[in-house]
């Protein structure tokens, strides 16, 4: 009787333990996200895979979301997801060891693009974007022969050197305007690069962008450095 009595108990106690060990794991790389992504009002985690294996430090699948995410100190995200795959880490440290692969989609809102670039590219002259549907609106007002002149160029967002986001304007948008192109042009140069991700704790590679009314959405791959 006391054998079986093992045989049934060890089962539920290997059945709760695995119960117990995933929710930690969670915890614990939650609390570690800060100092690796940066700060951010709040953080949500799922492991997938075996959780035995997770003891060791081995996670098969891990979904990561924030919300208002400190990228850099110019940097706000609304929200970012984050996907990888084979992750390996430190069970004592929580460190990770080795990433195979990461992907993300980072949601800007157009408050936070206005702010990074004036705090990127300086404030000589005003200047303002409006993301809109598909599409984004530059607003600039320099004084030209000490006249104040508002320009505003549409046109859309592109990737640059695979971690650049740079304003492309519409030719016909320029060539309507009542000063020479040439001055429009050297004026929005100073809005490149709308965002810039090389600053970024890890490297970055950027995939895709898409403009919607009010913020704009970035997708790429994250290469995270071993400890």
């Amino acid at each position: 009787m006391r054998k079986l009595l093992i045989l049934l108990v060890i089962p539920l106690l290997v059945g709760c333990s695995k119960g117990i060990i995933r929710p930690n794991v969670e915890d614990g790389i939650r609390d570690a996200l800060p100092g690796y992504i940066g700060p951010a009002k709040e953080y949500t985690v799922r492991c997938d895979g075996d959780s035995t294996a997770m003891i060791g430090g081995k996670i098969e699948r891990l979904h990561i979301e924030g919300k208002d995410v400190q990228l850099d100190p110019n940097l706000l995200v609304s929200r970012l997801v984050v996907d990888m795959n084979e992750v390996r880490f430190n069970p004592t440290s929580r460190k990770m060891k080795s990433v195979g692969s990461t992907s993300f989609e980072a949601v800007v809102a157009e408050k936070t693009v206005n702010s990074y670039i004036k705090a990127t590219r300086g404030s000589e002259t005003e200047m303002t974007v409006q993301l809109q549907q598909d599409r984004i609106l530059v607003r600039v007002v320099p004084s030209i022969g000490g006249v104040d002149v508002l320009i505003q160029v549409a046109g859309g967002l592109s990737v640059t050197n695979g971690d650049k986001v740079n304003f492309t304007a519409d030719k016909s948008s320029v060539a309507h305007l009542p000063v020479p192109a040439l001055v429009v042009n050297k004026l929005l140069d100073r809005v490149n690069p709308v965002l810039d991700m090389s600053t970024m704790k890890y490297p970055v590679t950027l995939s895709g962008i898409s403009i919607k009314k009010g913020s704009v959405s970035v997708k790429g791959a994250m290469d995270l450095r071993t400890e």
